[in-house]
C-alpha cells in the first residue's frame, strides 16, 4: 500500500498539470476573440453617421 501512494501522488500532480494547461490555454483564446471582436465592433460603430441614422434631425 505504502508503494501505491507515491504513485496516486504523481497522477494528482499530472491531473492537475493538465487542468491547469487547458484553463491557460482557454483564457488565452477566450482573450484572442474578445480583441478581435473588440476590434471589429470598432470599426463597424467608427462607420456609421449619427446623422444620417437620426434621419437628418441631428443639429450641430
Amino acid at each position: 500500500m505504502s508503494r501505491e501512494n507515491g504513485a496516486v501522488s504523481a497522477d494528482w500532480v499530472v491531473l492537475t498539470a493538465a487542468v491547469a494547461g487547458f484553463c491557460i490555454a482557454f483564457i488565452v483564446e477566450l482573450r484572442s476573440d474578445a480583441t478581435s471582436l473588440s476590434f471589429l465592433t470598432q470599426r463597424y460603430l467608427e462607420a456609421q453617421d449619427p446623422q444620417a441614422a437620426a434621419g437628418g434631425m441631428i443639429q450641430d
